[in-house]
């Protein structure tokens, strides 16, 4: 019997040919903002759908998020059909995990201030006392260490740095990487012995405000904090006055507190409550980690490694835990 996927809406419609070519020939699509009639599908491609979305069609097994992060509007849904599974895609893990050593070499070597000195055809950061440190030989934990943790593990052993990471299942994963992994209760143990701080965890209830006043001073002075995950996971007044008083050396992040809620606030809507961008110390990147010219094409062979799977009866990738957040 032929599986019929449903799309709210394709967004890589450039690259359909492609995803034709590769999608099972057992699977027929359908695409439309207004749920088909009749209503038959038994996938539904749609990040935020509504209950009358999930209850139009009386075969629906599963929806996809066609991106990592889970809509808190879509979990609360989701959680009144036990039933029907969510999944997710993790297309972006290596674009993100390139992202988190973006901020670290560019907070470590202070990049910013110079450049933007240069610009103005100001060469004095050359001639002043260095704030750039050495990686090589310097202690990273990463904070998650799922998709996106593992490629940043990688990346970092590359460096030459020393890496542990912090999972809540720490034994769930394979690791084959020579990383020793910890449960979240060893957070205060480890952050002592921490020169970099990577965060890669998704926003619950369990993470929100996870590294406060309290772990950041438990951190040595001079750390280094990353955040690709999302933004209130760190305390934002916490690490505004960190970076200020120069416990932390520095810091970066791709993740934020506030974001624009229209097209027309894009322009002039504060990231944070607290005014991060006065910190030279401090790298801003507004969300854009996991996009490249070629995450669309990612997106269309991972979902369609997604759908092959329920064509042909196997398990289906990404399946979300509802109650854990991702």
């Amino acid at each position: 019997m032929p599986l019929r996927v449903h799309f709210y809406r394709i967004s890589f419609a450039e690259h359909c040919d492609l995803f034709s070519s590769i999608l099972s020939t057992d699977i027929i699509l359908s695409e439309g903002e207004k749920i088909p009639d009749p209503a038959d599908y038994e996938i539904l491609v749609y990040p935020t759908p509504s209950k009358e979305w999930i209850e139009a069609s009386p075969y629906l097994k599963a929806v996809v998020i066609p991106w990592a992060g889970i809509p808190n509007r879509t979990r609360e849904i989701m959680a009144n059909f036990p039933k029907i599974c969510l999944h997710n895609l993790h297309h972006n893990n290596y674009n993100t995990a390139e992202f988190a050593l973006t901020l670290l070499l560019a907070a470590a070597k202070r990049l910013i201030p110079m450049d933007q000195a240069l610009r103005q055809n100001n060469w004095s950061p050359r001639y002043q006392p260095t704030k750039a440190i050495l990686l090589r030989e310097k202690s990273a934990l990463i904070l998650g260490f799922g998709e996106i943790g593992r490629v940043i593990g990688e990346y970092c052993l590359a460096l030459g740095m020393q890496v542990r990471a912090i999972k809540k299942h720490p034994s769930i994963f394979p690791n084959n990487l020579p990383v020793e992994v910890f449960s979240l209760d060893k957070l205060h143990d480890l952050l002592p012995i921490t020169d970099v701080l990577i965060i890669a965890l998704p926003l619950t209830a369990e993470t929100e405000n996870l590294i406060d006043q309290t772990e950041l001073e438990l951190m040595p002075e001079g750390g280094i904090l990353v955040n690709i995950g999302r933004g209130p996971i760190v305390n934002q007044y916490a690490l505004y006055n960190n970076l200020k008083k120069g416990h932390l050396r520095a810091a970066g992040s791709d993740v934020w507190y506030n974001y624009p809620p229209s097209k027309e606030a894009i322009s002039n809507t504060s990231p944070a409550d607290v005014p991060l961008g006065d910190c030279e110390n401090f790298v801003l990147s507004p969300h854009r980690g996991g996009m490249v010219e070629e995450v669309e094409i990612q997106r269309v062979h991972a979902l369609a490694r997604l759908l092959n799977a329920a064509s042909q009866g196997l398990p289906i990738p990404n399946k979300v835990d509802l109650q854990a957040g991702y």
